[in-house]
């Protein structure tokens, strides 16, 4: 007799799980109990505490009960994450999430330091920076202006180095005075110090006399300054005489003084600067 009522109620709980089933069929099963549960703005959902709405649909029914078309007792839904990011993929925002990057709750790569470049693009995911690769820009420093190199000394003409003023010769004599020695031992010091290197004695007349006069008056000046080098120890082979007469006056020839200047003899050298 009890067979009946238990065929009914059994039929009663089919049909009403059979209901159950249509309505998460659909993906549109209505809990009270999770509205307000967490709200998200789209322009936030690469933000790392983006919210995703908890909600009671077909998919999480299906995992309890079976999926549509499967016995109450069958195995459960299996769970589909299409990108591997553990957020299945009727919940994912973004289905297609790049291998490996660290996903928020609505399943999208986040930009931790909310500079605008998500992580997996970049390279100081830490450091905000609106720059392409989310890294600050890298200021150089200008290059320091180059030194312009000193300009080369202008070359220096045959220069006299030692003007032998107390070899200042008397009127129409060729002979050294006794205070010329300091200046001749000064010569003799340098000519020995620049080895390798070659000089001239030059000697010079006042314009008083014949031109042809004082050119061998002077020969004979340049002649015996060389002598006494040669004597205190000057190289005879790197030291030359020669006489040039009343060429190039250092004075006046119009004057006692000026002419008394001008009775010189000179030591040149090619690669040294003119006598202070």
């Amino acid at each position: 007799m009890r067979t009946p009522l238990v065929l009914s109620l059994l039929s009663t709980a089919l049909i009403t799980v059979g209901a159950v089933n249509a309505q998460a069929a659909d993906g549109n099963f209505y809990d009270p109990s999770n509205v307000g549960a967490g709200v998200y703005k789209p322009e936030t959902i690469h933000a790392p505490n983006a919210v995703q709405v908890p909600a009671t649909t077909a998919h999480e029914i299906n995992r309890t009960i079976g999926c549509p078309g499967k016995q109450i007792l069958d195995k459960g839904c299996a769970v589909e994450d299409a990108d591997k990011d553990t957020v299945e993929n009727w919940t994912d925002k973004c289905p297609n999430t790049p291998a490996g990057m660290k996903v928020n709750a609505l399943g999208c790569e986040i930009d931790t330091d909310g500079d605008g470049v998500l992580d997996s693009a970049d390279k100081c995911p830490t450091v905000f920076a609106q720059t392409p690769d989310g890294c600050p820009p890298v200021v150089v420093a200008p290059e320091p202006a180059a030194v312009p190199a000193p300009a080369p000394a202008p070359a220096t003409p045959d220069a006299p180095i030692v003007v032998l003023g107390d070899v200042n010769f008397d009127f129409d004599k060729a002979a050294l005075k006794p205070t010329a020695d300091e200046k001749i031992d000064k010569a003799v010091e340098h000519v020995n110090k620049m080895a390798g290197e070659t000089f001239e004695l030059k000697g010079y007349t006042d314009s008083v006399g014949s031109e042809a006069y004082n050119l061998k008056l002077s020969q004979k000046r340049a002649d015996v300054v060389r002598n006494a080098m040669i004597k205190k120890g000057a190289p005879a082979d790197r030291i030359t005489a020669k006489g040039y007469g009343e060429a190039s006056p250092v004075a006046s020839n119009s004057t006692k003084a000026g002419r008394a200047e001008n009775r010189r003899v000179e030591l040149w050298g090619a690669k040294v600067a003119p006598a202070q």
